[in-house]
């Protein structure tokens, strides 16, 4: 068996969308007046979509399930499926590409496009300029009939020229993964994935921790 940690680390001064997302702030606590041993601890600041993450539709629908009502279960070693679509600086990822890619994709599986992206990981473009999904292309992979959608960018549409699958995407009660890092590392197409949030009450996404293992 092998393992590959698939997970962005989470750090200061790392990327953020920007404004009402806040920064990211990790800082060491003064140590406790109640405590008499030396102890060391530290603090978070930071948003629900940070570094990599799970989202369900309840980013869009009010009504839509909160993360903490995904089964634990349902997000441990599931079947997965690897495009591999190498992309530049905000290019339209097509659906003839995804094609092209020949995986077997199950009704169920994880699709994770890797563009190779994660090359970006925290430089000043990663969020603004990151290769996205044109509409026929997000409509092949949910016609796939994905459990959860994954990639290597941070973003899946165009700030610039939205490309309107949200209601599809997340109507049809897909997951959101991302961004990932580390799959060129991954040798194979066909792979098992675990993606385990953390369990935080009323949100529609938290951080996680993503192993693939094949």
């Amino acid at each position: 068996m092998r393992v590959t940690d698939v997970t962005g680390p989470i750090e200061n001064g790392m990327w953020t969308y920007g404004p009402p997302y806040p920064e990211v702030l990790i800082e060491e606590i003064e140590q406790p007046d109640f405590i008499e041993h030396e102890t060391f601890s530290w603090r978070f600041e930071l948003g629900a979509q940070t570094g990599t993450y799970l989202e369900t539709s309840l980013h869009v629908d009010r009504e839509g399930p909160a993360l903490i009502d995904v089964p634990a279960e349902e997000l441990v070693m599931r079947d997965a499926a690897i495009l591999r679509v190498p992309c530049q600086a905000d290019q339209r990822i097509e659906r003839e590409q995804l094609e092209a890619c020949r995986v077997r994709i199950e009704p169920g599986d994880v699709i994770i496009v890797a563009t190779g992206w994660e090359s970006h990981w925290n430089e000043q473009d990663f969020v603004s300029n990151c290769p996205w999904f044109s509409y026929e292309a997000m409509r092949w992979i949910l016609d796939h009939e994905p459990f959860i959608m994954a990639g290597d960018m941070p973003r899946f549409d165009s700030w610039e020229d939205p490309q309107g699958f949200w209601p599809e995407f997340f109507g049809e009660g897909v997951l959101l993964l991302a961004p990932l890092v580390n799959l060129s590392a991954v040798r194979g197409d066909r792979v098992k994935i675990t993606a385990l949030p953390l369990k935080v009450a009323e949100s529609c996404a938290a951080p996680c921790r993503v192993i693939v293992t094949e």
